[in-house]
């Protein structure tokens, strides 16, 4: 029994190889009565718990611990990513007689990771209302008390720091004190508690940037209107911007002797008071997780597995591929004088196709200029006459997947939908539209918009399209009354930051809506200006972020000036993001003075995993050649996706290796840069059983480990290196002196494809060699053959009963 949920009276018991959760639903309460550690054969929570929730309802405070909860029933579901979810229907009793409540609780197994939500329902006929307490929000959801023998620290991380210098968001890690009856509020979305015996982490799924730190830096001003880098931000928008305005939901810590309290509370923006509570939907919290390692076990491959697989139900978002995006080769050709959207013709798209094609690209994004006008997202009439259908087919038949942008709120005031729904435009007090990214107004999406936005994704699908970059969703503080956000009964202030506060639920339930409409589709949402809204744990459970454009640099830079910046984002985050959430696109491209080519592609093996400019400018060769590294790295890919990236080094240190390898299996990548001129041995534990062969790096093996000497002959010099493991075939070319570029074995034959003069040695134990074919024999004996190869060469072996 890997897992398993089940019911014995008014306890529902959860149990998996590592713990044991009890949840009590006697005396119509509600309360966690245990969770249980077998390890450490520790119990987690306190005696003598405060209440698991505590709302404000008809003025009145309503908590878990109240007898007036009857237990009615529940579902299991398994989850696509082989969790499963329990959700318990209660019903009030008493003055509570027509509320209903539904808990939603994920469990996996090998796991102590529990994800929760409630979804709050009146029946027909009843009034219920959320309220403040003392002028506040009052939601508390979920409540832990924890048994805690020591003061201890606890661990803040944030995702969503803006610093302008290198113009992206980084993480903060932030330590934190707690001493006897004191508080402490983090903003999170992670927070990691010790108690002694364990390590405790909390999350909450939300989304917004964590400061105001460079917010409204790139407003639109008469000035810059005409620069399309600076044409960014918000121009009429009268919110005062201060930290607070993006802080919604808070842990709120507290101590008190030997037990350490935490709850997730609500501070703005997450219900009006006198809210009703619906009887023909519902309201409902945010997903939390609550999860516990050992005190000394290291809490990053927690965070990677919850934000990898537990945090989403949509694996096709987690796969990686390497992309094309056109958005710069039309920065590059606008430089010479050609407008900025009039180049995406249907023959410049389909001939940057096929150039993609030649370099095994597997997904192809058409950017900015496909479409008619900003909100109106059908393809131009001149530049597309033919719309997507010759550039999908064209993708299809190189085996692409057709992606496209998206400016989901944005509307050009010349076209009809902006006359049709006035209503649906954000404007300033004054009623005149506020400015928003490249001079346009924009809709407010928490509304009935976001049904239309949902309806134009829709018929793209249908046109071909499965892969979405949305761009520009921006802070807009939309105080329009009438929406999904309030009426004049409200307060400017209450309805914006009840607007800001729905706004990721509105653009993730579009998310999850098209992909249930298409299980191929993902969505991937553009970071890459301050002021993006969309920055938190909520969109990462259907999609995935465009993290940075140009960072420190600028479009056409060809340098490793412009890479560094890129790969700063996958070394802040790397430790416990997983690398697929974050695409990014590098220039592929050998420019003078520069040659930066090899650099700047073994960056995107890495992560990011995108390229751009134009590739015109790259030779016919070049782009075959990038398309055989390519290859190298899909081949790995498989075996290392979801895998943490090892590395210990930041930006520019001479080296800087990450290292991507199934050890088991023996496929991986090692990718290194270094800053300086230096020799580097590495060496890496490794079951050499499982080996079929390394590429493009020289490497020496034994039983239990590989090793390179990495040559870094120039500052800003970079290496690659592809294992390829045998599959259970136990032949193994067990060492090269030289680089080979391709390893292949099937059939009773191995090949060998020599890329520089090298003498590989071959060990095939048990097995029978037949023949040779190729290269030079040095030496041979029962169980092992070493031969020489010049470069360019190929070494054939054939073997009897290989399989």
């Amino acid at each position: 029994m890997l897992a398993n949920g089940h019911m014995i009276g008014k306890e529902f018991t959860f149990e998996n190889t590592l713990m044991r959760q009890v949840l009590s639903f006697k005396n119509n309460m509600i309360s966690i009565q245990s969770v249980f550690d077998k390890k450490t054969q520790k119990e987690l929570i306190a005696e003598n718990a405060l209440p698991y929730f505590e709302f404000q309802i008809n003025k009145n405070t309503v908590t878990s611990s109240m007898p007036v909860w009857e237990f009615i029933k529940y579902e299991e579901r398994s989850l696509v990513n082989q969790g499963l979810e329990y959700i318990f229907y209660f019903e009030g009793k008493g003055s509570y007689k027509g509320l209903k409540i539904e808990l939603y609780r994920q469990y996996f197994q090998n796991s102590t990771l529990t994800r929760e939500k409630i979804h709050l329902k009146s029946t027909k006929g009843y009034n219920f209302q959320l309220n403040k307490k003392e002028g506040k929000l009052h939601l508390i959801y979920p409540r832990l008390c924890l048994n805690n023998s020591t003061e201890g620290s606890i661990q803040e991380i944030q995702m969503a720091n803006y610093l302008y210098w290198n113009h992206t968001f980084y993480p903060a890690v932030r330590n934190h004190t707690m001493t006897d009856d004191n508080e402490l509020f983090l903003k999170g979305p992670f927070s990691v508690t010790y108690t002694g015996k364990h390590q405790v982490m909390l999350t909450y799924e939300h989304a917004s940037q964590d400061e105001a730190n460079s917010f409204r830096l790139s407003e639109v001003t008469s000035k810059k209107k005409g620069d399309i880098d600076e044409s960014q931000g918000v121009e009429g928008d009268e919110t005062d911007i201060k930290d607070e305005n993006f802080w919604f939901i808070t842990h709120h810590y507290k101590q008190s002797g030997n037990t350490r309290t935490i709850a997730t509370e609500l501070l703005r923006g997450g219900y009006f008071d006198n809210e009703k509570i619906p009887y023909d939907s519902y309201y409902e919290t945010v997903w939390n997780s609550f999860s516990f390692i050992g005190k000394d076990e290291k809490i990053e491959p927690l965070i990677h597995n919850y934000l990898f697989s537990q945090i989403t139900e949509h694996p096709k978002s987690r796969e990686s591929h390497f992309y094309y995006n056109t958005w710069a080769m039309q920065r590059e050709l606008n430089k010479k004088g050609h407008d900025l959207r009039e180049v995406l013709t249907e023959e410049r798209i389909l001939r940057e196709i096929d150039y993609v094609a030649e370099m095994n690209i597997e997904l192809f994004v058409l950017d900015d200029g496909w479409e008619e006008a900003l909100g109106a997202w059908s393809p131009h009439q001149k530049r597309l006459p033919n719309k997507l259908t010759p550039l999908v087919s064209r993708m299809k038949d190189h085996n692409m997947t057709p992606g496209i942008w998206l400016s989901p709120m944005a509307i050009d005031s010349l076209f009809e939908r902006y006359r049709q729904y006035p209503e649906w435009i954000i404007r300033r007090s004054d009623g005149i539209p506020i400015v928003a990214q490249w001079g346009k107004p924009v809709f407010d999406i928490v509304g009935p918009f976001s049904e239309l936005f949902l309806e134009d994704c829709k018929n793209l699908i249908d046109q071909g399209i499965r892969f979405f970059k949305w761009d520009a969703m921006n802070t807009f503080n939309s105080s329009l009354s009438g929406l999904y956000h309030g009426d004049n009964t409200y307060t400017k202030k209450e309805r914006i930051e009840r607007y800001n506060y729905l706004f990721p639920f509105y653009v993730t339930r579009i998310m999850k809506e098209l992909q249930e409409y298409n299980k191929d589709v993902v969505v991937e949402i553009d970071l890459t200006e301050p002021e993006r809204c969309m920055i938190g744990l909520m969109p990462l459970q259907e999609g995935i972020f465009f993290f940075i454009n140009n960072g420190a640099s600028a479009y056409g830079d060809y340098s490793t000036y412009r890479t560094k910046s890129m790969r700063t984002v996958i070394n802040e985050y790397g430790h416990f993001f997983p690398k697929e959430l974050f695409t990014y696109a590098v220039h592929p491209h050998d420019m003078a003075p520069y040659r930066a080519q090899r650099y700047n592609i073994n960056n995107a093996l890495i992560a990011g995993h995108g390229f751009w400019g134009d590739l015109s400018r790259l030779t016919p060769e070049e782009r075959v050649d990038i398309g055989k590294t390519l290859v190298k790295a899909k081949r790995v890919r498989p075996y290392i996706e979801g895998t943490m990236i090892d590395y210990d080094a930041k930006v520019g240190a001479s080296p800087e290796i990450y290292t991507q390898v199934d050890s088991m299996h023996a496929f991986g990548q090692v990718i290194g840069f270094s800053g300086s001129k230096v020799k580097f041995p590495y060496k890496l534990s490794l079951n050499r059983s499982q080996l079929l062969g390394i590429l493009n790096h020289p490497y020496t093996s034994n039983h239990e480990s590989i090793s390179m000497e990495f040559h870094f002959n120039k500052p800003d010099d970079t290496i690659e290196a592809f294992l390829i493991g045998n599959e259970g075939e136990k032949i193994s070319v067990i060492s090269s002196t030289g680089q080979l570029d391709d390893i292949q074995l099937g059939n009773n034959l191995l090949v060998i494809k020599v890329a520089s003069t090298s003498t590989v040695c071959v060990k095939y134990g048990d097995k029978k060699l037949i023949k040779v074919i190729g290269g030079s024999v040095i030496s041979e004996n029962t169980d092992e053959i070493t031969l020489r190869s010049e470069a360019g060469g190929s070494i054939s072996i054939i073997f009897e009963n290989i399989l």
